[in-house]
């Protein structure tokens, strides 16, 4: 069965997302939080199986193997939920589970999901404690709270309140108290945040934090942090942080503030477009150095873009910050890895095709290292000078 749950009944599923409750996501949603939400179980009276849908996440509790559930949830998601996703902009699913047994689950749901190694920190003393000794001239660190909502003529305003939404509507009555700091810039620009999110009825809370990129690597993220954990201690039972194991900026920041890895966990993504979704699980396969495999995904969109499969023109991932011909390197690169030089090679001409000019970027990657002493190198390196 596929049932949805009236929302003066979700404290009944409350139970099948205790394994992991470190993660106050799950209860957040459940007990405070209150974005629009909506709660899909197996049976109504006694459920054995939960999926929490919070726009553009799904939360997944109870029974993994309750076949018919997810069979059903799946359609009602590549059918129906798609659209909502689509209309929003959405093109993946963001996926978390409260116990491992849907990490095997998940995939009678998703269509080939991939999946992220994770970190739950939390802080019991701020080891920053000079924070602000290192809040520049001309930057001064202003509260999350209702007198943001006098300031909208601040630049990246929208970026900031967007956070907010996403966590906590109508966001007026999340401002009634301080939910985070930012960093303003000659009054004028908000370069850097954190916001207090996902409060549970047991007052813990997470924080959410960001940079913009042309900030980032000057320690403004360390600054709104510590500013966030240091009166959130004062406050809240426990304050945690979430971040992937392969965000090291992201480990190291909170590292560096006083937060210690409580617990490491995994969550998964998949995207509506399959191209999409090759290319990020290529990706990963390459950041575990499991390049044959990476190889296998990257060579399934090549396919795609030379057959003209109509799904490449609603592809995401391939863009401005990521240009085909910058995707065809990459495969060059995990082509070398994998002791395949003749195709490194070949792919390294495809990519210069496509119009790759990159020389820094060619020099410096380590995968190409094998092609160095080889003739065809010195033809590459000459092609982009």
């Amino acid at each position: 069965m596929f049932l949805e749950l009236p929302k003066e009944n979700y404290l009944d599923v409350k139970h099948l997302f205790k394994d992991k409750s470190y993660l106050n996501i799950f209860r957040s949603h459940l007990e405070r939080t209150p974005i629009e939400k909506k709660v899909f179980v197996d049976n109504l009276e006694n459920p054995q199986t939960a999926i929490i849908y919070g726009f553009p996440r799904l939360f997944f509790g109870g029974k993994a193997d309750n076949e018919k559930f997810n069979s059903e949830f799946r359609r009602f998601l590549y059918e129906d939920l798609i659209k909502e996703y689509l209309n929003k902009n959405q093109h993946e699913v963001d996926c978390y589970f409260a116990n491992d047994e849907w990490l095997e689950g998940v995939k009678n749901v998703l269509k080939e999901p991939f999946f992220y190694d994770r970190y739950y920190y939390e802080i019991k003393k701020i080891k920053l404690e000079n924070w602000r000794d290192l809040i520049p001239e001309n930057y001064s660190l202003e509260p999350v709270d209702l007198s943001l909502l006098e300031k909208k003529h601040l630049v990246n305003y929208d970026w900031l309140i967007e956070e907010i939404e996403e966590n906590w509507v109508p966001f007026e009555e999340y401002l009634n108290e301080i939910r985070g700091f930012y960093l303003l810039r000659n009054n004028e620009e908000i370069v850097s945040w954190c916001t207090l999110e996902y409060l549970t009825e047991d007052n813990e809370i997470e924080v959410g934090i960001a940079t913009k990129s042309e900030f980032q690597n000057k320690g403004f993220a360390s600054i709104v942090g510590s500013a966030a954990a240091e009166y959130s201690l004062t406050k809240y039972k426990s304050v945690g942080w979430n971040c992937s194991v392969g965000n090291v900026g992201s480990c190291k920041t909170a590292e560096k503030i006083g937060f210690e890895i409580h617990t490491p966990y995994i969550k998964a993504g998949c995207f509506f477009n399959k191209i999409d979704n090759w290319i990020v699980h290529g990706f990963t396969q390459a950041s575990m150095k499991r390049y044959e495999k990476a190889i296998d995904y990257y060579e399934l969109v090549l396919k795609a873009i030379e057959d003209k499969d109509p799904e490449f023109e609603e592809v995401v991932v391939i863009r401005d910050e990521f240009p085909l011909n910058v995707f065809i390197f990459r495969l060059a690169t995990y082509y070398a890895a994998n002791t395949d030089i003749t195709n490194s090679f070949k792919t390294l001409r495809k990519a210069l095709e496509h119009g790759f000019k990159n020389k820094k970027m060619l020099e410096e990657d380590e995968l190409l290292s094998s092609l160095h002493d080889k003739g065809e190198w010195k033809e590459i390196l000459d092609t982009i000078s």
